[in-house]
């Protein structure tokens, strides 16, 4: 079996940012928390506990002496005028690509367009956005959500970062024929995103199967399983190795190895390496199972030498011997002379 990794995948530059400020902050004498997860994955979540920065999700939680550490997917205008208020200090993890998406959409509602966000609308990036543009910012998720645009004469465009980019081109196309008007557009979809998901697609084309890796709850993985799924019959979205099955494996000369932007590179090497480690024990098995038979030949490593006998290892977990009578015809020599 054949185990090729996409040439892109695992951490973004903002994922990578945010991780090593709130590695840093463990490491100095203030403490600090994380204001909700800092990434979607519950493994890096739990390993920047073990570090000491624990995660809380209201504001009320943190001390006075608490950094408050602004997860990823940052935040609205109005969690920034809580931390004043409370006298907290903070450290900004937020993305440099959802902060520019926020700024975007603030200055849509500042030169009285209407903000409109192409995105999931629970996730807490889009929430983010949303803030940031102000209580007339309006979030499409699907085509269901057109009927409720209000008609204006000005638009302005930004979407979720994680977003595929064409479904975001469809859905940008059927709004603007739902409701005509001046449309600005700002693309905010990251290029790590788009990069990943060109080498996904890459990836699912040469591949049996497709082994996904990242969060249950990330976005971006997600919408990696439903990209490759479209070229890919068999593909399974995983958070750790322990979910690495044999039947995931069954009768595959190749496997694709995908992973979204939370994903450490900690947790691809141990999906890897529980792959290659499943492929040798099914290696052993195979030989373990080769039928043996009366007069069949059979290759082995002799082993020992006594006076007496030799000693083959055959490799299926057994040995052979064979006596001296049986191997040579000299029967003044012993087998040691005899070799």
């Amino acid at each position: 079996m054949k185990i090729i990794l996409a040439s892109s995948m695992g951490f973004c530059f903002g994922v990578q940012r945010a991780v090593d400020l709130a590695t840093k902050l463990s490491k100095e004498e203030i403490k600090a928390a994380t204001f909700g997860p800092l990434i979607h994955n519950p493994q890096l979540v739990e390993k920047l506990k073990q570090q000491g920065i624990n995660c809380k999700n209201t504001l009320h939680e943190f001390q006075t002496n608490e950094k408050v550490i602004i997860r990823s997917h940052g935040v609205g205008p109005e969690i920034y005028q809580q931390i004043e208020s409370l006298s907290l200090s903070y450290a900004d993890a937020t993305c440099p690509f959802v902060k520019k998406a926020q700024i975007a959409a603030q200055n849509f509602a500042n030169n009285d367009y209407l903000p409109i966000i192409i995105g999931e609308k629970e996730h807490p990036e889009v929430k983010s956005i949303k803030a940031w543009g102000g209580a007339t910012a309006f979030v499409v998720e699907s085509e269901a959500d057109f009927s409720q645009i209000p008609f204006v004469k000005k638009y302005g465009v930004v979407a979720q970062t994680t977003f595929n980019k064409d479904r975001f081109k469809d859905l940008l196309q059927k709004i603007q024929t739902a409701k005509p008007g001046n449309y600005e557009v700002n693309l905010t979809i990251c290029s790590a995103t788009e990069s990943r998901q060109t080498a996904a697609l890459e990836l699912a084309s040469i591949s049996d199967a497709i082994i996904v890796i990242g969060g249950k709850n990330s976005a971006n993985t997600k919408h990696l399983v439903e990209l490759v799924s479209q070229v890919c019959s068999r593909v399974y979205h995983i958070e750790t190795a322990e979910e690495i099955t044999k039947n995931m494996l069954h009768n595959i000369t190749t496997v694709g190895v995908t992973a979204g932007a939370s994903t450490p590179d900690w947790l691809i090497k141990e999906a890897v390496n529980k792959m290659e480690s499943m492929e040798s024990m099914e290696s052993l098995l195979e030989e373990m199972n080769v039928s043996v038979h009366p007069g069949a030949s059979v290759k082995g490593t002799i082993v020992a030498i006594t006076r007496d006998e030799v000693i083959i290892d055959f490799g299926y977990q057994s040995e052979g011997r064979i006596a001296f009578d049986q191997w040579s015809k000299d029967a003044d020599k012993s087998l040691i002379e005899a070799n």
